[in-house]
């Protein structure tokens, strides 16, 4: 089974963490079922909220949420 993702091990990328826009490099990937980025095995978060730039996280933050993903 192969699987892709966005991202690799040491991209930098964006996503909200604690009400905050924050950019962090992917030090782990985890596949259960979905992809899971985080800087380590205790800290991911889910491809889906996962940007490559501030902007691209604005834009979605924004979105009238009828783009589909």
């Amino acid at each position: 089974m192969e699987i892709k993702t966005k991202f690799r091990v040491g991209d930098s990328v964006w996503t909200i963490r604690e009400c905050k826009a924050v950019c962090f490099k992917i030090g782990c990937i985890i596949y259960d079922g979905a992809v899971y980025y985080g800087e380590t095995r205790y800290s991911t978060m889910n491809e889906q909220l996962c940007f490559a730039t501030k902007e691209d996280l604005l834009a979605y933050i924004s979105a009238d949420g009828n783009e589909n993903m």
